[in-house]
């Protein structure tokens, strides 16, 4: 038995370090050399095979049928392990080119071979279905007809989240062809593999269950144990100044807050100018607002009193190198430092001697920078801002300022208005003529919500949008969070953990604040879904901003029974929060992508963020504990804490893996393609189920070990979130 336990250990090891070879290795020199080196090879699924049949002689030698759940949750991983099998040796998997009109009948794997279809596949036609209003793609939609040899048609429709089926074989939607109008095709055939691995994640899920409910299970034990009663022990800020300098000129704040409210196509998306001007502020001085300035007037200072703003330092750059080539002292250049050592050969003369040094870093830094001055140049010369709707021939077109693109033959007065309308606006303001500037925006929306008509977002939606950029403070909510978790972690930490010795005020002040917290971050997430029109968990900011929620809702929950948890919310919220706010600005409220518009997602990055806010958690107690480890009892209390959450964290893991696989499956044809977030995801899944097996690795009863254990293993959710999205690249990334 001993034997088998230490074999079962040294291969999960192994396998945790293949498994993390293979994601640098796919970083350094492709896809294409990871799997030809690892997960396409039959070593790789000999340790497979190796890890399931030591599993099975775990589940003999520890006689796990006297606890059913147990045993079900280690067979239901067998089960999809060996769906995983079948799949790697009996699938067939590869791509369709099927041009419009033309009977295609075999598809191609990803070294060439051709796989026979028994049936004849026609494309009727495709579409591309768009947003109301704008070009950003909402669908990929292919009809296609089914010709079987006895000649019977079958008709069915392909497109993003909707699988065709026939035969077996499953149809995904993965391209076009933009010139030929045809379509691209993963076509799938596995159906033995496919079901095999689902039931084996039924089985996971009700075995997850099992266990949290049985009354014989380890965590229900833990439930009761009288570390968990109530009262007991249970589970620097960076600051920038600007230099200071006169404020350039603009229109007054209530001429900007009309402009505010028209409506503009930006980012193939209309929204209110106010959002265009956050993000352009953002996006320049990394803030959204400038010398006391708001958005909106900054950005029409730039349309309306361009040469008052290019000598403006507001440029923002944080390469070095970069001010360097600009000849500046501070972090700011102007868009006249730019112009200077464009025109006179300066910038030209670096990039050279940078690319032949094979300086990437700093190129990439000067490719950014340059990114502003363009943004600039466009805001200034008015070709970025268009606020001219036309619906022309049944369709609706944006138009910049003067567009030399709007057709002719339309109304004269329409067309003199689509040309010339902002060349007056501009003599209003130059006049200074502003109760005359403001009758000219309202009716300019006027005029917007004429033409656009119901292709324009709703009101609760476009005012959805105003409110949640007035509300959106999260790098003030987030500072804020953090100094008082701080706080309140060392507070804890002086009384030894002991929560019923700090004053009555502190946990009434740090409760009132976990509720205020959620109550605004509930409200700032529900504006964000109004405006998006589907969950707001689709890129980086966003299930940051979640992972915050989601662990002031289970501070607040836990926080009657077991108040600790209190200082670990608001530590988990804050830092959750002030990640999301490292870019430049918030990610822009887009559109969805086709593929992206699937319930699944949203389930399947909901559940891995609490997943994750409850391993931070985690992470914190056993900080707590190694701080105070000189209170013996305390670090005991403190690791049936630990245990306490993990199995809800590991399974909500677990869970959270297994729904992005099948979502994966409905989207692309494969629930799993070996991408770097999957791999990081397996390994942290791995590195946490460890210390559920206090029995096989009695190592994890001792407190103090495992309190450091889970310290450290905090370090693979680092990697599977922000390894993966900024460094390993991958599908999943947000870079």
């Amino acid at each position: 038995m001993k034997r088998i336990k230490q074999l079962a250990f040294t291969l999960l090891i192994a396998m945790l370090v293949v498994l993390a070879a293979a994601t640098i290795v796919e970083k350094l020199q492709g896809t294409t050399t990871a799997r030809a080196m690892f997960y396409d090879t039959p070593w790789f699924v000999a340790m497979w095979a190796a890890i399931a049949l030591a599993g099975l002689l775990h589940i003999v030698s520890r006689r796990l049928h006297r606890r059913p759940a147990a045993m079900l949750l280690h067979v239901a991983l067998l089960v999809i392990l060996a769906g995983a099998g079948i799949t790697w040796s009996t699938a067939q998997r590869g791509r369709m080119q099927a041009p419009l009109d033309k009977p295609m009948h075999e598809f191609y794997n990803n070294k060439g071979q051709a796989w026979q279809l028994p049936f004849n596949v026609t494309l009727q036609s495709f579409d591309i279905q768009t947003y109301p209003g704008t070009h950003a793609p909402m669908d990929y939609v292919s009809h296609i007809v089914v010709t079987d040899h006895d000649g019977t048609n079958v008709t069915g429709t392909v497109s993003m989240n909707k699988v065709f089926s026939h035969r077996g074989y499953r149809f995904y939607q993965t391209g076009y062809d933009a010139n030929g109008g045809g379509s691209v095709f993963t076509v799938s055939h596995d159906t033995a593999g496919i079901a095999v691995t689902y039931c084996g994640y039924a089985m996971l899920l009700t075995a997850m269950l099992w266990v949290l409910v049985s009354r014989k299970s380890r965590f229900r034990q833990l439930l009761n144990h009288p570390a968990l009663r109530r009262n007991a022990t249970v589970a620097a800020l960076l600051f920038t100044t600007a230099t200071a300098s006169a404020i350039p000129q603009t229109v007054p704040k209530a001429v900007a807050d009309d402009m505010g409210k028209l409506y503009i196509l930006h980012n193939n998306r209309i929204c209110p100018f106010q959002t265009f001007a956050r993000e352009f502020t953002a996006k320049l001085y990394g803030k959204t607002t400038y010398q006391g300035l708001s958005a909106e007037q900054v950005a029409a200072g730039w349309i309306f009193y361009y040469d008052n703003w290019k000598e403006e330092p507001i440029i923002k750059v944080k390469n070095s190198a970069v001010r360097h080539i600009l000849g500046i002292k501070g972090k700011y250049a102007s868009l006249q430092d730019f112009s200077r050592v464009m025109s006179d050969g300066t910038l030209q003369l670096a990039i050279d001697s940078l690319q032949a040094a094979s300086d990437d870093a700093t190129l990439r830094a000067i490719a950014q920078a340059d990114e502003k001055y363009q943004v600039v140049s466009m805001v200034a010369a008015g070709t970025a801002v268009k606020l001219f709707p036309l619906n022309h021939n049944g369709r609706l077109e944006w138009y910049a300022q003067g567009s030399l693109e709007i057709p002719h033959d339309i109304d004269d007065g329409k067309w003199n208005f689509l040309r010339h309308g902002m060349d007056y606006l501009y003599e209003l303001v130059m006049k200074q003529d502003w109760r005359g500037a403001q009758q000219f925006i309202n009716k300019l929306r006027q005029y917007q919500v004429k033409e656009g008509g119901k292709l324009l977002p709703s009101t609760t939606r476009f005012n959805a949008e105003l409110w949640y950029n007035n509300l959106d403070h999260s790098r003030m909510i987030a500072m804020l969070l953090v100094t008082l978790g701080i706080v309140l972690f060392l507070m804890v930490c002086k009384v030894g953990a002991i929560m019923s010795q700090l004053p009555q005020w502190v946990l009434t002040t740090a409760r009132v604040v976990l509720w205020l917290a959620c109550i605004y971050l509930t409200i700032l997430i529900g504006l964000r879904w109004v405006v998006s029109g589907h969950v707001p968990l689709s890129n980086g900011f966003e299930t940051m901003q979640g992972t915050a929620w989601l662990a002031l809702v289970v501070a607040l929950a836990l926080q009657r029974r077991w108040p600790l948890v209190m200082p670990f919310g608001l530590l988990t919220a804050g830092l959750a929060l002030m990640v999301a706010s490292f870019g430049e600005s918030n990610p822009q409220i887009t559109q969805l992508m086709p593929v992206l518009a699937s319930p699944l997602l949203s389930i399947h990055v909901a559940v891995i963020m609490l997943a994750y806010a409850l391993l931070a958690f985690l992470m914190l107690s056993g900080i707590m504990a190694v701080l105070l480890r000189h209170d013996t009892a305390l670090v005991a209390r403190l690791q049936v804490v630990g245990q306490f959450i993990l199995y809800p964290a590991v399974f909500l893991l677990a869970a959270g893996i297994f729904i992005g696989a099948i979502w994966a499956n409905v989207s692309w044809g494969t629930y799993w393609s070996w991408d770097p977030k999957e791999v990081w995801a397996l390994i942290t899944l791995i590195i946490y189920a460890l210390p559920l097996h206090t029995g096989s690795l009695p190592r994890f009863n001792r407190p103090m070990f495992f309190h450091i254990y889970c310290i450290l293993a905090f370090v693979s959710v680092l990697v599977t979130y922000f390894g993966v999205n900024f460094l390993l690249g991958g599908m999943h990334s947000y870079a």
